[in-house]
């Protein structure tokens, strides 16, 4: 299971090899095999963020067919249950950035010298995941930025309290209120409002009403 579930899972497939064949007794819900081919670069970024160093990378945009080199300073990975996607979220110097990178874009990571900036960026970061939906970071989130405000009702029915559940269940940075004993509010206000929109439609045919347009913070 940790083999091709887990990140780095080449860790699993070693145990696997080397020890006895013994009963599964896990089912995959969601299943990503696709990233296994970057666990040599999530290996490298894994070590760079527990020994807060400096790296190299060579990155690929997606506007560009020639790899750029990158020196960042790696803070956390972000993993999408929803879609398997793997993205490094960093510190650029040159831009004095906190920018977004897509780990499957990645490449040749080298570890260089630790950062002495490495706690008070993480710590930053920490505050900005306070309003980030997914991993999109407005470029002057570091100094407030510009937010997105996301508010929608839903009426449920007798018996539907799964629908509340839910939604108190996944909504992360969000809030949900009571109005009265089958119509709850939820709003959020986010740096990109756009994330939230595979989780809006799942609502989509209980949302009893939503502003006329985006509002901003």
């Amino acid at each position: 299971f940790f083999s091709e579930i887990a990140p780095v899972g080449v860790v699993g497939s070693f145990i696997m090899d080397k020890g006895e064949e013994a009963e599964n007794h896990f089912s995959f819900k969601h299943h990503y095999i696709t990233s296994a081919m970057d666990s040599d670069v999530l290996a490298h970024l894994f070590t760079a963020i527990r020994q807060k160093r400096i790296v190299t990378v060579m990155n690929l945009s997606r506007r560009g067919e020639t790899p750029r080199e990158n020196r960042i300073i790696p803070l956390k990975i972000f993993i999408s249950a929803q879609t398997g996607r793997q993205h490094l979220i960093a510190y650029h110097p040159y831009f004095n950035l906190i920018k977004t990178f897509r780990v499957d874009y990645i490449s040749d990571v080298k570890l260089l010298e630790v950062s002495a900036r490495f706690d008070e960026l993480r710590n930053e970061l920490d505050l900005m995941q306070n309003k980030m939906w997914g991993v999109s970071v407005n470029r002057n989130a570091r100094e407030g930025g510009r937010l997105e405000y996301v508010t929608f009702t839903v009426k449920i029915k007798k018996g539907e309290e799964f629908i509340i559940n839910r939604l108190e269940r996944e909504k992360r940075c969000g809030f949900v209120e009571k109005v009265d004993d089958f119509t709850y509010r939820f709003s959020a206000a986010v740096y990109d409002s756009a994330e939230m929109l595979p989780f809006i439609r799942t609502f989509i045919s209980r949302i009893k009403s939503r502003p006329p347009s985006s509002e901003y913070l």
